[in-house]
């Protein structure tokens, strides 16, 4: 009993028919002779050093513009003068109105100037003379400088001149070991309030010492 081919048959069957026959193994004979035949002649397959055509105008594209004539290449050459600092030689400069003028560019140094501070208005040693001048002053209206000057004066008087420049010298070494050096590195109002010690007892010694010429 005979049966229908099925499905992959079918689809074997078309693949061989098409494999061994052709595209063509499927249509009629009206439609076999509407495809024309193909020629006779092989075809014309360029070789591998033949020129390509989108090679052919991407060099039209790129062609470089045309060199002025040599007299006129001299005149410019001639009016342009020498080439500006930092710009190269080779390359070809404006001409006209369009070329940079020399020294038109500001250059760059090759090591940067270090800014300088400026000038502060009273040196160093103007602003400690007045520093300790301020805080002398400030024990004498204190009444610091009045004690200090009595005890000098009272020891020279009862001793000698050597007993009272040694309480002098001795107050003020004793009162810049003990307390101003402890202070001098403090905030600058509380280390001139704790300077006013030391620079009375200074003060005291100089005016006041039995002998001095001050």
């Amino acid at each position: 009993m005979a049966t229908e081919p099925g499905a992959d048959e079918r689809r074997i069957a078309y693949l061989l028919r098409q494999e061994i026959d052709g595209p063509t193994a499927d249509q009629t004979e009206e439609q076999r002779q509407l495809i024309p035949p193909p020629p006779a002649y092989a075809p014309d397959v360029p070789g591998d050093d033949a020129a390509d055509w989108v090679d052919e105008i991407l060099a039209q594209t790129r062609t470089p513009a045309k060199k002025a004539p040599l007299a006129e290449q001299d005149e410019s050459g001639d009016q342009g003068g020498d080439p500006a600092e930092g710009e190269d030689p080779n390359t070809a400069a404006p001409s006209g109105w369009m070329r940079v003028q020399h020294g038109y560019y500001p250059t760059v140094p090759t090591v940067l100037p270090i800014p300088q501070q400026p000038a502060a208005a009273l040196s160093p040693k103007t602003r400690a003379l007045l520093y300790n001048a301020a805080a002398a002053g400030t024990g004498w209206g204190l009444g610091l400088l009045d004690l200090f000057s009595r005890a000098i004066t009272a020891c020279g008087t009862d001793t000698s001149i050597g007993g009272a420049l040694a309480l002098g010298i001795g107050s003020c070494l004793v009162i810049a070991h003990v307390w101003d050096r402890r202070t001098r590195h403090w905030w600058i109002g509380l280390a001139w309030a704790a300077r006013i010690p030391l620079a009375t007892a200074i003060t005291a010694l100089a005016l006041y010492t039995p002998g001095t010429q001050l």
